[in-house]
């Protein structure tokens, strides 16, 4: 018989791999859904449009935090994340079914916008939830360990999506992939999160979390608790992961795939081809996964400070060389750059932040308090990143210097708050000692 803690890893799991399946749905195909949703006669304000949409999710996701770590702190997770997956799922299979720009006209865009935003909400209680829940399953001796297993996710959604891209496009051709096959892929989105709430509906309520209950220490307003007594650390997490998990990993898999090709162009620099920079991020992605349990294991036996730290200081070290890397037209360089940005910059720390800020928070307004730093960090900081530094490449006129200034402040911003904060491996809130038993 498969154990309670087995079920909510693997449903939690589901979740965050359909969480980032989901993004790169829209980061992967904005070419597509460009075409599809907005008028063709003029290409690159139709993929700005695409791009636009993409944001508009993450506008969406701090208020699903909120809503969804109200839910979570007060009366339970597991019923949070029934709705968060769901909700999220109907959106994007909506979205493959949602008729195109030539078939109704402007309310194509306007009705995706719309369901972005709803699949915002319903994916910004996703991810606090799913670490929430997770954490509180298992020993804390191996918290790491499971951060970078959820983490492991990430490069496994973008493997699906480019994956399921390319036997779609091989069937149908390119113009039967952009007539019918792109809604296949968002399809599949909808089924991979309906297996996720099937599981869910298998799984109890964490042990800590009924221990709150059992207890009488449930908060009455988790929101207006975690903002008045933690503040400090929602702004110290919002940071991290903000630049760990946002900027820096938009920098690598999204701004340094225009920065090699289209950017070094116009700058009568040496460039590649766009598939030698979509070949760097599938090489990357294996590498990746490996990586994402190495990591988290490593954490969970020197603690998680040693790799924040490292994490900044090789960020600040490794800007220089990358660059000119990008722009050496080497496709060789090239690729060894991605591949190595997304583990310096991205994943060093990267794997088990999740887990940092699990253990910053008490499980009173934990739910509430990750989703809050995790939402507003990676959906601002990050999201914003790459339009940051394409506007200041453009605005100084510069196409070295405004990236690496610019990577090199968030490295110092890092090593910081991995001074300040101190290390959590290891740190138990009140409730969480049965954990031990795990």
């Amino acid at each position: 018989m498969v154990s309670m803690r087995t079920k909510a890893i693997i449903s939690t799991t589901l979740g965050i791999a359909f969480e980032w399946y989901d993004f790169f749905l829209y980061s992967l195909l904005a070419p597509v859904i460009a075409q599809v949703f907005f008028p063709k006669t003029i290409p690159v304000l139709s993929l700005a449009y695409a791009y636009v949409v993409l944001f508009i999710g993450f506008v969406g996701r701090p208020a699903g935090g909120l809503i969804f770590g109200y839910i979570g702190d007060k009366f339970s997770r597991i019923r949070a994340l029934y709705f968060t997956l769901l909700i999220a799922g109907i959106s994007v299979l909506l979205v493959a079914i949602l008729p195109t720009y030539q078939q109704i006209g402007v309310a194509a865009p306007i009705l995706l916008a719309i369901l972005r935003f709803a699949d915002g909400i319903g994916l910004g209680g996703e991810w606090g939830g799913s670490f929430s829940l997770t954490s509180e399953y298992i020993n804390p001796n191996l918290r790491g360990f499971f951060s970078g297993l959820l983490q492991a996710t990430v490069p496994v959604a973008s493997l699906l999506v480019s994956g399921f891209t390319l036997l779609f496009t091989s069937l149908l051709g390119e113009s039967g992939f952009y007539a019918v096959g792109w809604r296949y892929v968002f399809a599949i989105g909808f089924i991979i999160s309906i297996i996720g709430v099937f599981i869910r509906f298998r799984v109890a309520d964490s042990p800590v979390f009924q221990k709150l209950v059992e207890t009488g220490r449930v908060v009455k307003n988790p929101i207006s608790g975690a903002f008045r007594r933690y503040w400090k650390l929602i702004l110290m997490g919002l940071f991290l992961v903000g630049i760990v998990n946002g900027a820096y990993y938009y920098l690598n898999f999204a701004f340094a795939l225009g920065y090699a090709t289209t950017i070094a162009k116009a700058f009568h620099k040496p460039y590649v081809p766009y598939s030698v920079v979509s070949e760097g991020v599938l090489i990357s992605s294996p590498v990746l996964i490996i990586l994402a349990l190495a990591f988290g294991y490593l954490s969970d036996r020197i603690g998680r400070r040693p790799l924040i730290l490292a994490n900044a200081v090789g960020a600040i070290v490794f800007i220089a060389p990358y660059l000119l890397m990008l722009l050496s037209g080497d496709p060789t360089l090239v690729m060894s750059a991605i591949v190595l940005g997304g583990l310096i910059f991205w994943l060093i720390s990267g794997a088990i932040t999740p887990i940092v800020l699990v253990e910053m928070f008490p499980p009173e307004v934990r739910y509430t308090g990750i989703s809050t730093a995790y939402q507003i960090g990676v959906g601002f900081i990050g999201g914003l990143s790459p339009y940051i530094l394409t506007f200041m490449i453009s605005a100084l006129h510069d196409i070295f210097w405004p990236p690496l200034i610019y990577t090199v402040v968030l490295g110092l911003i890092v090593l910081f708050i991995g001074i300040v904060l101190g290390e959590t491996k290891g740190r138990l809130h009140v409730g969480e000692e049965i954990l031990r038993q795990q």
